[in-house]
């Protein structure tokens, strides 16, 4: 049920006020870049209580491909009907706090997932794990998206991000003696510019050697090492095995969500 108390929101053209409420949010500081121009990427709306919501679209001004909406349950729901209500056109979809009730929003393909990163400001060393030095590069080419896209058939059939996507600038992989593949990661640059962990995968015949564990801390370093501020993923939920894994080399859960497609 929505509070009977509406929160006070208000509509935003410029990252700049955005960031100046919300600068903090590791989704928002993943997802979008606070120099871009909202008025031309995207809209945002701001509620009195510090909740959020934010999208884009290389479409059109105003236009939102992907809603994301950030703050209590009550709040992230008006959030969202405010925004259905403005947009010139209804986005694919949207992201919530996973306990916002929806009602009777007509939504498809729901999916539940957690968003962690791992920030070295909170004083956690991203500690040496065993495998790392089996951990190799692989930078995306034609050969390699096929070679990947054909292994995370079997080791992620639900991994999100796609060889050949132009947000990911390598890969981390793990072979065996005669070159097969064993393990995999992607290492993505989001809009906002800080390094993202997506499509982890091992073998299953591989698994329970720590090659997941080893390729998500060889990518985090990677990050680091390479100026990113912070490095982040998501992952389904439920899924404790890969939660475990990264909790126990820093990350932590900053936002717990779902999302869902909207009907035509």
């Amino acid at each position: 049920m929505i509070s009977m108390t509406e929160p006070v929101i208000r509509r935003v053209e410029t990252a700049e006020e955005l960031f100046s409420v919300a600068g903090g949010d590791y989704l928002l500081r993943s997802d979008a870049a606070p120099e871009e121009s909202l008025a031309e990427q995207g809209v945002a709306w701001i509620a009195a209580d510090g909740g959020f919501a934010f999208g884009g679209s290389g479409d059109g001004p105003g236009l939102v491909d992907w809603l994301t909406v950030i703050g209590t349950p009550e709040t992230a729901r008006s959030l969202l009907d405010r925004a259905l209500a403005e947009l010139p056109r209804a986005p694919f979809g949207f992201s919530v706090p996973r306990a916002t009730e929806l009602g009777a929003l007509e939504v498809s393909e729901p999916e539940t997932w957690d968003f962690m990163a791992f920030d070295p400001a909170w004083g956690t060393e991203l500690a040496a794990v065993p495998g790392e030095e089996r951990v190799a590069e692989l930078l995306p080419s034609a050969e390699a998206d096929a070679e990947i896209g054909d292994f995370l058939k079997v080791a992620n059939p639900s991994h999100s991000a796609k060889p050949g996507w132009e947000a990911i600038e390598a890969w981390g992989v793990v072979r065996d003696a005669s070159g097969d593949l064993l393990a995999c990661g992607a290492y993505c640059r989001r809009d906002g510019g800080n390094g993202y962990l997506a499509s982890i995968g091992t073998l299953p015949e591989a698994r329970g050697q720590g090659l997941g564990a080893a390729v998500s801390a060889w990518l985090t370093r990677r990050s680091l090492d390479g100026g990113d501020g912070f490095c982040a993923l998501g992952h389904w939920h439920p899924n404790e095995p890969a939660r475990r894994i990264y909790a126990r080399l820093g990350y932590r859960t900053t936002h717990q969500m779902k999302s869902g497609r909207l009907a035509a």
